[in-house]
C-alpha cells in the first residue's frame, strides 16, 4: 500500500493533488445536492436554482469535479482548464449566496461567502506557486524529487 501511495504522489505532486483532491470532493458535493434535501443550501443557492434545478447544479459540481480529477491525473500537459473547472462551482456558489444575502432571500448567506472565496484563493495560490508550465511526472523520469 505504501508503494502505491508513493507512486501516486510521484505522479500527482502538489499541482496534481490540488486538482484531483477537490475534483473528487466536488463529485461528492454534487451527489449530495442530488440525493439530499438541504433547505439552507436551497435558500442560499436560490439565485442559481432560479436558473436550473438543484439536481442540475449537482450535475455541474460532478462534471467540474470529474474535469478537475482528470486534469490532476493526466500527464504531462497543460492543466489550467482543470483549475478553471475546480474554481467554477465555488465561485458561482459564493456569488449566489452573496446575492441571496443582499436581496434578503437568505440573510445568513453572507457568512458562507468567505468559505467559497477561501477555496478559490487557495486554488489560485497553488496554481501560481506550482507554475503554469507542463507538469512532468517524476514517475516517467524515474526521479524522486520535484521538477
Amino acid at each position: 500500500m505504501r508503494g502505491a501511495a508513493s507512486a501516486l504522489w510521484r505522479h500527482l505532486q502538489w499541482r496534481g493533488l490540488a486538482l484531483a483532491g477537490p475534483g473528487a470532493g466536488w463529485i461528492v458535493v454534487g451527489l449530495g445536492l442530488i440525493l439530499t434535501d438541504r433547505p439552507a443550501v436551497r435558500q442560499g443557492a436560490g439565485p442559481l436554482i432560479d436558473l436550473w434545478c438543484i439536481e442540475a447544479w449537482g450535475g455541474v459540481w460532478i462534471a467540474c469535479g470529474v474535469l478537475g480529477l482528470v486534469a490532476g491525473v493526466m500527464r504531462p500537459g497543460q492543466d489550467m482548464w482543470g483549475f478553471a473547472a475546480i474554481a467554477g462551482p465555488p465561485a458561482w456558489w459564493a456569488l449566489s449566496f452573496a446575492v441571496a444575502a443582499v436581496v434578503g432571500r437568505y440573510s445568513p448567506g453572507w457568512a458562507t461567502v468567505p468559505v467559497y472565496a477561501v477555496i478559490i484563493l487557495l486554488l489560485v495560490i497553488i496554481a501560481a506557486l506550482t507554475g503554469g508550465r507542463r507538469r512532468i511526472c517524476t514517475c516517467e523520469r524515474g526521479g524522486h524529487g520535484e521538477r
